[in-house]
C-alpha cells in the first residue's frame, strides 16, 4: 500500500509540475472556453482533479459495498450461530462431552 501511495504521490507532483512547466514556458497557450480565455495547464489541472474526483466515488462506492456485504456475512453469521446454540439446547443427548472438559 505504501509503494501505491508513494506513486499516487509522484503522479500528482508530476501533473502539478507539469501543468506548472506549460504555464510558465508557454504563457500564451490560452484556449477559449465558455468562461471566457483560459490557459491550458489550468484545464489540464481542472481535468485532472476530476479525475481524481471520479476515482475518489468509484473507490468510495467499492468501500460502501463491502461494508454492507461484510454486514450481511456477520448478520446471517449471528442468525445461524443463534439456530446452532438452539438446536443444541434441544438435543442436549447429541453434543458429545470430553470427560476431561467441562462445558
Amino acid at each position: 500500500m505504501k509503494v501505491l501511495n508513494a506513486l499516487a504521490f509522484v503522479v500528482v507532483l508530476g501533473v502539478a509540475a507539469l501543468a506548472w512547466a506549460v504555464y510558465v514556458l508557454e504563457p500564451g497557450l490560452l484556449i477559449g472556453t465558455p468562461w471566457g480565455l483560459v490557459h491550458l495547464s489550468f484545464l489540464l489541472v481542472t481535468a485532472f482533479g476530476l479525475g481524481l474526483t471520479v476515482m475518489g466515488l468509484y473507490g468510495l462506492t467499492g468501500w460502501v459495498n463491502a461494508q454492507a456485504a461484510l454486514h450481511k456475512r456477520n448478520r446471517e453469521l449471528r442468525q445461524l450461530k443463534s439456530e446452532l446454540e438452539a438446536l443444541k439446547k434441544q438435543h442436549p443427548e447429541e453434543t458429545p462431552v470430553i470427560p476431561d472438559r467441562l462445558p
